[in-house]
């Protein structure tokens, strides 16, 4: 119970740490927890909830034909980022967007993370078959084109975010197993492993409980570094599914929403501006979080640009 008290102690005020000495992190921690917070209130008191997940009201029927955005309504005091194509509220579905896309990010970084630590440390403890084999799929799934298996999951399933984030995992995580592997190569010469297995530790033993956790910090700082590409990996393949759609994107998810109102661009600016300020502060606070725990865990690069921040 105290080793469990002392890591949640250390994981709280780690943060903490890091923002007094990193204005990037600094920044990076504000943008992201802002947007956390405003998918909360998006989920909890949106000024058109339903609309906000894509249903069609009566009231966003009657406000298609409202002057004089024929046929959207422009953004007003009732409508801060103006209606959509089908009159619903665009303050709504963004909102709602920001819990859709911290949601993608975050089933994304752990499933990646998760298969990535786990056959990466397997394949650079578990023998030189195991090790020949993992190696091999590793290779497969790292020449493969996240775009072209979300293409091909897209037809097979059909449009949705399960289809995109599937795909997402299936090309991301092999980046996380060859950190992996790269780090267990070097853990495993040193004494302390070497001394487990001559007194008789198994293989799983070593693994769980020196090459796991010690691997576990070097990929997690990777991924969260990682998080602000995979925002933009997801919302690059959403945003072509949203410009290939035919019919109106009921989906609050930023990329779709973007690339559909692309073709109202000219007249109705507002649904694809709007959504787009969002993504890219998003984005931008994720770049410099991961950036700013980079720096501060790299004494090489903080020292590089220092003169510079």
């Amino acid at each position: 119970m105290n080793r469990i008290g002392n890591a949640l102690r250390l994981a709280l005020l780690y943060p903490i740490n890091v923002a007094s000495k990193n204005i990037k992190f600094r920044i990076g921690l504000i943008i992201t927890v802002s947007i956390v917070f405003l998918s909360f209130v998006g989920l909890v008191a949106a000024p058109y909830k339903e609309e906000g997940w894509g249903i069609v009201t009566q009231e966003a029927m009657h406000r298609q034909g409202m002057p004089p955005c024929l046929p959207f309504s422009c953004p007003s005091i009732y409508h801060p980022f103006g209606t959509d194509e089908m009159g619903r509220d665009l303050l709504s579905r963004v909102l709602i967007g920001a819990h859709i896309a911290l949601l993608q990010i975050s089933i994304t970084l752990l499933a990646s993370l998760f298969l990535g630590l786990l056959i990466g440390v397997f394949t650079g403890y578990g023998g030189p078959v195991l090790e020949r084999l993992l190696g091999y799929l590793t290779e497969v799934f790292l020449i493969i084109p996240s775009f072209v298996l979300a293409a091909a999951l897209v037809i097979v399933f059909g449009r949705g975010l399960t289809s995109v984030v599937i795909a997402i995992i299936a090309t991301w995580w092999p980046w996380y197993a060859r950190t992996a592997y790269v780090v267990v190569r070097e853990l495993r010469e040193l004494d302390f492993v070497k001394l487990c297995r001559v007194m008789g530790a198994s293989r799983m033993y070593v693994i769980m409980r020196h090459l796991i956790p010690n691997t576990f910090p070097i990929v997690l700082v990777q991924a969260i570094t990682d998080a602000g590409s995979i925002l933009i990996e997801i919302s690059s393949i959403n945003f072509l599914i949203g410009t290939a759609s035919m019919q109106s994107i009921d989906l609050p998810d930023w990329g779709m929403i973007i690339g559909f109102g692309l073709r109202y661009i000219r007249t109705y600016w507002w649904i694809v501006v709007y959504p787009g300020i969002f993504l890219l502060a998003t984005t931008l606070g994720l770049v410099l979080l991961g950036d700013g725990l980079n720096e501060y865990l790299s004494p090489v690069i903080r020292r590089r640009w220092k003169p510079w921040i």
